[in-house]
């Protein structure tokens, strides 16, 4: 069977939706950036490009991507042959791939075919790992202070607090003001306040399959190491719970890992990965060793 494509959103979903829900909370990004496709945020049909995998049994899909010409590819499922073997088809399609996120075996598997078949270098961006809480956060206290939604009133607060996150993290495709209107619209940012003055924030994702994400949290310089972060969090992730989410799910940079996880019940579920392409500066070793499925 192999890759199946198509510039449908609704065909893609019909066909994929099922296996990207089974296993939300690992695919939560994908299943993300398709919602917001849907609600029109990034394009609906025609520069988006989408597919899934199907096994030679016929038994369902195994794997799925979506990709914006000017995002990195996002690629759900672990498998290096399935991720490896998208190259090939990307590129009949010409289609211009920047980069790609994924599971980090996926992303390694399809960042070598990928610069073998088109010439290009890869980097690494930015590498993750994936939590997802495994408790209920009882009797868990953090500083103190208290959490309470943004409002209209702290637009301005957000917007400075999304861009000064997006420089330090590198991400720089996202527009504060047009994320500040749309958090506010659902109640997505919640801030931590200690005598009146906001001093940390988390941003949650709306629930999409009984699954919301923690996507940003964010405490200025002079505020850090006092454990707002971890209080803001805790936050979030129990008014998540008392809604309409089964599962909290937190993205961390593997640099600045969450010690604190396995204290407050969360469980690392994986490492992601967001590799970029380039023009080559010099010889381009493999990622992972011998990928003996390229072809």
């Amino acid at each position: 069977m192999g890759w199946n494509t198509t510039a449908d959103l609704d065909k893609f979903l019909v066909a994929a939706d099922g296996y990207l829900r089974a296993r939300a909370a690992e695919n939560i990004v994908l299943l993300s950036a398709a919602q917001d496709a849907m609600n029109g945020k990034r394009g609906r049909d025609g520069d988006q490009l989408y597919g899934w995998w199907e096994p030679p049994d016929g038994t369902g899909p195994r794997g799925a991507f979506l990709h914006h010409p000017f995002r990195p590819l996002l690629l759900a499922g672990n498998a290096p042959e399935t991720s490896a073997a998208l190259a090939g088809p990307l590129a009949r399609a010409k289609r211009v791939v920047s980069g790609v996120d994924a599971p980090a075996p996926a992303a390694d598997a399809f960042a070598a075919a990928w610069s073998q078949r088109v010439g290009m270098a890869v980097r690494v961006h930015r590498s993750s790992q994936v939590y997802r809480l495994a408790d209920t956060l009882q009797g868990i206290e953090g500083p103190q202070g208290r959490a309470r939604p943004a409002t209209v009133a702290d637009r301005g607060l957000l917007v400075e607090w999304l861009r000064a996150f997006g420089t330090e993290v590198g991400d720089l495709a996202v527009l504060p003001e047009e994320s500040a209107d749309d958090l506010l619209g659902y109640g997505g940012a919640v801030l931590w306040e200690v005598d009146g003055s906001p001093v940390s924030m988390a941003i949650v994702t709306r629930p999409l399959a009984g699954v919301v994400r923690v996507s940003t949290v964010y405490s200025p310089p002079e505020q850090r190491g006092r454990g707002y972060a971890v209080a803001v969090i805790i936050a979030v992730s129990r008014a998540a719970l008392i809604g309409r989410a089964r599962e909290v799910v937190v993205i961390t940079d593997r640099a600045r890992p969450l010690r604190w996880a396995a204290r407050l019940g969360f469980e690392m579920i994986g490492d992601r990965a967001v590799l970029s392409f380039g023009l080559p500066s010099g010889p381009m070793p493999r990622l992972s060793g011998p990928l003996p499925w390229i072809r």
